[in-house]
């Protein structure tokens, strides 16, 4: 395995602790469920994303870069973590942020701390919202005429070394495992760009643990993400010198707590939301891990998730994106 031997910046405070949530447990009526608090990267106020930028901006470096080009949506967890980072290892940052044509997109949460981190924003109008096209080739032509030497950040992050930092984090969570005594059946994640759940699948594979990773998707339907990420890993396989890939089949996915799209709240959303902040203390966003927890919430209660079961819950951050929501869509 190269894991080891790829070019990476170590910027992240991790590992990051493992927290058993006893209170939400208890307001569920089970199953015994810890959290995985990857919120507390800290680097940029942390965040999934920083497992994945340390070897893609390994990498960026490497080439010689001087420039990131990064896309996302006008409240990217991405674009904010990125310009923190490459601020750290005197890299500039080009944000490319997406919306809807006529959608509002006001200086708050995110996109108010990427302008305190001094990145370029450039707002665009995305259909559908994650569509970027041309565009990130453009800028990055642009900035290559100007002399700069640009390195264009896939989507969310869903490259081979993106998936490399999930991969990573299992083997972190393995140890974790064994070291606090429990054996999970299942571990929860959001899906976007589908990186962190298939690095996490993918390492899921080579630690031989008995955990399903289960992914709730906050944009893509299942059949979406059973035909791609399998792709994803193939190449991350290659990367990383596995010789074990993962098929659609082997992948468990939900897509039925999306609601009207992507950072549209949803009713289970707001619901999670508030009560794992007033059960534990621990903030939820509404855009990945409030639809997560309401995802996991609903299976308890269907009974699809066992009262008697242990499973993680992989708290990837992005609780800057509250603030771009008003408090009366929230606590409805």
């Amino acid at each position: 395995m190269r894991l080891t031997k790829l070019p990476r910046v170590c910027l992240g405070q991790l590992p990051t602790p493992l927290e058993e949530a006893r209170r939400l447990s208890d307001a569920l009526g089970g199953p015994r469920i810890f959290f995985k608090r990857d919120d507390l990267t800290g680097i940029g106020l942390g965040g999934n994303k920083v497992r994945k930028l340390e070897f893609i901006i390994g990498k960026a470096l490497e080439e010689g870069a001087d420039t990131l080009v990064v896309c996302g949506g006008f409240q990217s967890n991405m674009a904010r973590v990125s310009a923190a980072m490459a601020n750290r290892v005197g890299l500039k940052v080009e944000l490319v942020l997406g919306g809807l044509p006529g959608e509002p997109r006001p200086p708050i949460g995110n996109l108010l701390l990427d302008h305190l981190l001094g990145a370029k924003v450039r707002l665009v109008d995305t259909v559908p919202r994650w569509e970027f096209g041309e565009i990130l080739h453009e800028v990055a032509e642009e900035l290559r005429s100007e002399g700069r030497r640009p390195f264009v950040l896939e989507p969310g992050g869903s490259s081979p070394e993106g998936m490399a930092g999930y991969f990573s984090a299992t083997l972190e969570m393995a140890r974790q495992f064994s070291e606090q005594g429990i054996q999970p059946s299942r571990i929860f994640v959001a899906v976007g760009s589908g990186s962190t759940f298939g690095g996490l699948a993918l390492g899921a594979m080579h630690v031989n643990p008995s955990f399903e990773v289960v992914g709730i998707s906050v944009s893509r339907m299942s059949d979406y993400l059973s035909e791609n990420i399998p792709q994803l890993t193939t190449d991350a396989n290659e990367l990383l010198g596995l010789d074990k890939g993962v098929r659609g089949e082997d992948l468990t996915t939900y897509d039925q707590y999306i609601g009207e799209g992507y950072g549209a709240l949803t009713d289970g959303a707001c619901e999670a939301i508030r009560l794992v902040a007033q059960s534990e203390g621990v903030f939820l966003d509404p855009v990945y891990t409030g639809k997560c927890m309401a995802g996991l919430m609903d299976l308890v209660r269907k009974g699809t998730v066992g009262k008697d079961e242990t499973v993680v819950f992989i708290h990837t951050g992005g609780s800057p994106a509250l603030f771009a929501y008003e408090k009366d869509e929230l606590m409805a």
